[in-house]
């Protein structure tokens, strides 16, 4: 059977066995069925009525709401892969154009630093409560702040052995209050 899929309002025709399908219609019926209020009315779909709907109306929308203007005007140019584009007058001559405009879409940098922000605070204040002060600031530095032995070991005036050991040291005092790792996100308590 034949199958068209509608892509950037284009066709293309795929060849697919027939039995390929049950599954697909089967899965759609049980769908519609247990929506439905009159089960009676529901019947199966053939399977390009329900890639019509599923998939080729969906695309079709999409392309219309972004490029129904394209046959009056030049067609819209894009912008990192999206359109980003508002309807402006040129003072010139009056006429619509459209005009690449950024600020669509919004800039939130400076929440996604906050919540980092709040993120790092929230896990050095669990360690500091878990540990002594010298284990919990050694965690901090070396697994939060990203700061090498090394560096961390001629800070203190120490060997890397010895900020090595202290690190298995603080590790094992941690692992005793939280024994396991949590599957959710620090942010979720």
């Amino acid at each position: 059977m034949k199958i068209r899929i509608m892509y950037d309002n284009k066709p293309t025709y795929l060849e697919v066995p027939d039995e390929d399908f049950t599954l697909m219609i089967d899965m759609d019926y049980e769908d519609r069925l247990s929506c439905a209020e009159d089960k009676e009315t529901v019947s199966r779909r053939s399977p390009q009525e329900i890639m019509d709907e599923r998939f080729n109306k969906p695309e079709y929308n999409n392309w219309h709401k972004l490029d129904r203007h394209s046959a009056t005007t030049t067609p819209p140019k894009k912008l990192n892969g999206k359109r980003g584009y508002t309807k402006a007058t040129d003072d010139n001559e009056g006429k619509n154009i459209k005009e690449n405009t950024i600020e669509l879409y919004p800039d939130n940098t400076d929440e996604v630093t906050r919540e980092k922000q709040e993120e790092y605070e929230y896990l050095c204040e669990i360690i500091r409560k878990t540990l002594k002060e010298k284990q919990a600031e050694l965690l901090i530095a070396i697994f939060l702040d990203g700061v090498s032995v090394t560096e961390y070991a001629e800070r203190e005036g120490v060997s890397k052995s010895a900020i090595s050991h202290r690190i298995d040291t603080a590790k094992k005092n941690f692992k005793k209050v939280f024994p396991e790792s949590s599957t959710f996100p620090s942010c979720h308590g």
